[in-house]
Formats: C-alpha cells, structure tokens, sequence
C-alpha cells in the first residue's frame, strides 16, 4: 500500500529536479553558467562574510570535490573569488561573490521568480506553504534515517 505513493513521489520529484535543471542550463548557457553553479551563487548571496568550501558543501547537499570544481569555475568566470584574509588552508577560505557575481546573482533570481510564477500559477499560497513544510519534513527525516543507517553501519 505504501509503495502506492512511494513510487510517485520518487518518479514525481526526479521528473521536477531533472526539468529544473534543463530549463536552468538553457536559460543560465549565455552566461557561461550551469545548474550546477545556481546553488552556489544562490548560498553565496545569501552570506555578507563568504563561505568556506566546507560550508558550500554542507548547505549546497553536495561533496567537497563537486565544490572544488564549481568553484573553480565560478572563479574562472569572474562570479566569485576568495577572501583575500589570512591563509586559512584550502577547506576554510572564504569565498565571496564578485561585482559580476553579484549580478548574475540578479539574474538567477530574476529566472527562479518567472519559473515559480509560472509553475506555481494554478495553486493556492496556502496549498504551497503546505507542500513546502511537508517537503521540508520528509527531508528532514530522511536525513535524520540515511544518517543513523550510516551510523549503524
């Protein structure tokens, strides 16, 4: 019985991350810049003191090495650079965006506002809130399950 809404939600939400991602590449390609870029853009705008490649990792859901590369991109596209601080070993310099990072910041946002517009324009605020919170809910457990099977290991 539980397989009955299991199967959908899986096939529902890797159907959802995959169009994101294409509608993202398509729209972000002029820019020099992929799906893969938007959610460290997005982490870094949201923090005045940068963060750390660990700190990327951890809030973007991603492993160090896919950081690395990301950054490096992002570096070589003038979007982002590093604190020029005190050396502070490779995981814990700080990385800020650039005035250039800065504004693709704007245009991102710009994009997810139309794309959330649009797909969200047949549902109620408070259908979405809802969803959003039970989203949130099952990530959380999830979490919380994957870790302690982990841990049990």
């Amino acid at each position: 019985m539980e397989s009955e809404r299991f199967v959908p939600f899986v096939l529902y939400t890797e159907r959802i991350a995959k169009n994101i991602k294409r509608l993202a590449d398509k729209k972000m390609a002029p820019y020099g810049i992929r799906s893969a870029h938007i959610m460290c853009i997005l982490q870094l705008a949201k923090s005045e003191i940068g963060l750390s490649s660990a700190e990327l990792s951890n809030v973007c859901g991603v492993d160090k090495a896919f950081i690395s590369r990301i950054t490096s991109e992002l570096m070589e596209k003038n979007y982002i650079s590093r604190d020029i601080g005190p050396k502070q070993g490779k995981y814990k310099t700080k990385f800020l965006l650039t005035e250039e990072g800065v504004k693709i910041h704007q245009i991102i946002n710009d994009f997810i506002s139309q794309f959330i517009k649009k797909v969200s324009k047949n549902t109620p605020v408070r259908k979405l809130e809802i969803f959003y919170e039970v989203l949130s809910s099952i990530d959380n457990e999830l979490d919380i399950i994957t870790n302690k099977e982990i841990d049990e290991k």
